[in-house]
């Protein structure tokens, strides 16, 4: 025999032997994985946006699989998806109202400023040096991280500045509401009709002189109101969501323009 042929005769009985030995280690070693892991993964939105809590739309699925996460982990993924994912994980979905983003504020272009910034032009940024740029400490900063984080791209500008969330396109994924340092941004019922787009707690005397339409805690709105549905809570009024009708009387009756008609939002 040749030490050719001998070569080759070895490294194929070696290639054989590891082939094997793979084969064998495969089936001992094999970990099992649930089918339904892909299709579940597959009715996600595969945006790996970090909204649900988890690092990948994977993940995600793995955690409803595994952990007992809800169907509706995933907040931007749409109804439809969640009755399929329901279906293959064998659990019913809770009744929740459908939520929408909303940013409770709209004085951010008007109100007064506390100094001349110049740096990193990010809200969290603005808001570090003596209580923020804006002199009122509850509004708007208007340096759009909210808008520029968005992956539906549901947030646009008014012609005067101010954010506004486009319900159509909002997919409540949260991440606008999270890395807001003002915390004025919330997640509410989408079929609320209006809203008191304010959140400041300052006194009304204060508030007139830093914001043109800033909620002053007049009460006007809690008058008119038919069914009660707005009440004062530190010096700021608040909609009952559960109880609002929509009737819009506190609309005519605000002095400071500042309770909207939802999606209406006029601008100044």
């Amino acid at each position: 025999m040749t030490p050719i042929l001998a070569a080759i005769i070895t490294i194929s009985g070696l290639g054989l032997i590891f082939g094997l030995g793979l084969a064998a280690g495969s089936r001992i070693f094999r970990v099992k994985v649930d089918p339904r892991l892909a299709k579940i993964t597959d009715l996600l939105p595969h945006l790996n946006c970090g909204a649900c809590g988890y690092g990948s739309c994977e993940d995600c699925a793995r955690a409803m699989l595994e952990e007992g996460a809800e169907p509706t982990v995933c907040p931007v993924a749409d109804s439809q998806a969640y009755g399929k994912i329901a279906e293959l994980l064998g659990r019913l979905l809770s009744e929740e109202d459908e939520k929408v983003a909303r940013i409770f504020c709209r004085g951010g272009y008007d109100a007064a400023e506390r100094y001349r910034y110049q740096g990193l032009e990010t809200c969290a940024a603005a808001n570090q040096i003596e209580g923020g740029v804006t002199a009122c400490d509850f509004g708007c900063l208007r340096y759009y991280t909210c808008r520029d984080i968005c992956p539906f791209d549901a947030i646009y500008l008014d012609d005067r500045g101010n954010p506004i969330v486009d319900p159509g396109k909002c997919r409540t994924c949260g991440l606008c509401v999270k890395h807001c340092p003002r915390s004025i941004i919330r997640l509410v019922p989408k079929k609320s009709p209006v809203d008191i787009l304010c959140s400041s707690l300052s006194a009304g005397k204060y508030v007139i002189k830093l914001c043109d339409v800033g909620c002053i805690g007049c009460g006007k709105c809690v008058k008119e109101c038919p069914v009660d549905a707005i009440r004062l809570e530190d010096k700021l009024a608040r909609i009952d969501y559960e109880t609002c009708i929509g009737c819009g009387k506190c609309v005519g009756v605000c002095p400071r323009n500042t309770i909207q008609s939802v999606g209406k939002v006029q601008n100044r």
